[in-house]
């Protein structure tokens, strides 16, 4: 592909993405030294959660990438090529994702893969896109060393804990003036690092930290910590983990009789949390990167309707980051002319305040695009904003 031409195209593909369209794509080119390619399509690898307790979530990410493929091939072929996406599910398991990277890599010849969603799963996997060489986003993944230094291959498009947890407990600790605070956390990559990055910026802010609790993933039985965390009268609580157990949580709080102030991170941003809580999540205050929401995210407009349109329902985070990373992983495409996967890695690290529903995408030297998060509050059933990482400053 000529010079000239590229940058043409990258320019029509960076304004389409304000109106969640593709409207071109790479180049013709000649033989690949390595990703999926042919004369008629580029194939790309999605490895999430299909199964299993965050199925919920893997549902949501589905979709948002369905809807974003379906555009991009609907928009006009790629220069005689379509986006081809294949699905493995990792049922939340390191060594099933590690499996399933695997086959989509050497079998499905992917040109990059996206995912995953569990953090421990994503750095399982991200040892075998390393090794093989390709790259990989995560659009739900955020446990701080994910993007961490040495990783040339890996990409997130949304904030790690080590910014939500920091702007949740300048929010409770400043807005909701909650000093006291205990903390029960999912025993994983990314239940941990959630509660020492909220436990370190609440103390700095001269907050108290209790009670650290631990539980670990798939586990239905929380009244022993709970039991435990009744009598400290605590202002609030904070869960660092994810809807299954988080729902089971609330739940069995409520039957002990404990009543506070729950607090959370971005894992509990699914309509299926409410539900599964059965009414004991009212008025739970946590993390969201984004909702379908004017004040906040009015560039998602049409993206919201079009959601709607095609799945009856409002986009959560998951689907918001999903489909996002698909035009992200486009826009790469692009810029590389095909699927060759090392000039795909190269171009990430091209892309500059690209254009997307949840604000601009630029990557740091690690892989970490810059973004914003929304506090939501559980009212009636369902997700309310009540403000921003704006509000904390």
């Amino acid at each position: 592909m000529k010079k000239t031409k590229t940058k043409i195209l990258g320019s029509a593909l960076v304004l389409s993405l304000l109106t969640g369209t593709f409207l071109t794509g790479c180049g013709s080119q000649g033989a690949q030294t390595s990703g999926g390619t042919s004369e008629s399509k580029v194939t790309v690898g999605a490895v999430f959660p299909l199964t299993g307790g965050s199925a919920y979530q893997g549902k949501s990410f589905r979709q948002g990438i369905e809807l974003a493929q379906e555009e991009i091939n609907a928009k006009g072929l790629m220069n005689g090529k379509k986006l081809e996406i294949l699905f493995e599910d990792d049922k939340g398991i390191p060594a099933e994702g590690v499996n399933a990277a695997q086959k989509l890599i050497t079998s499905n010849k992917v040109s990059a893969i996206l995912g995953d969603f569990n953090s421990s799963v994503t750095l399982a996997v991200r040892a075998v896109t390393e090794r093989e060489k390709v790259v990989q986003i995560t659009p739900g993944s955020t446990a701080d060393n994910i993007t961490e230094p040495g990783h040339p291959y890996m990409f997130r498009n949304l904030m790690p804990n080590n910014f939500q947890g920091p702007e949740l407990a300048k929010y409770a600790t400043n807005t909701l003036n909650l000093k006291n605070v205990a903390i029960l956390a999912e025993n994983t990559d990314y239940g941990r690092t959630g509660a020492d990055q909220y436990k370190k910026k609440a103390e700095e802010l001269g907050a108290k930290i209790i009670a650290v609790e631990f539980y670990n993933q798939g586990d239905k039985d929380f009244y022993p910590q709970l039991t435990k965390l009744k009598n400290l009268n605590a202002q609030g609580i904070f869960i660092s983990g994810l809807i299954t157990e988080g729902a089971q949580i609330l739940k069995q709080a409520r039957d002990l009789g404990i009543k506070t102030q729950w607090l959370g991170l971005g894992g509990f941003t699914n309509d299926a949390f409410p539900k599964l809580a059965e009414g004991a999540a009212e008025g739970m205050i946590h993390v969201s990167y984004f909702e379908a929401d004017d004040k906040y995210f009015p560039q998602a407009k049409e993206f919201v309707a079009n959601y709607n349109k095609k799945y009856g329902s409002n986009p959560d985070m998951y689907a918001a980051n999903a489909y996002e990373a698909v035009y992200i992983l486009a826009e790469a495409i692009n810029k590389a002319g095909g699927g060759d996967r090392e000039k795909i890695r190269a171009a990430m690290t091209q892309i500059k305040d690209l254009p997307g529903i949840c604000g601009p995408t630029t990557f740091d030297s690690n892989g970490q695009a810059a973004k914003g998060l929304v506090f939501v509050k559980i009212t009636d059933g369902k997700r309310v904003p009540i403000g921003s990482d704006k509000d904390t400053k």
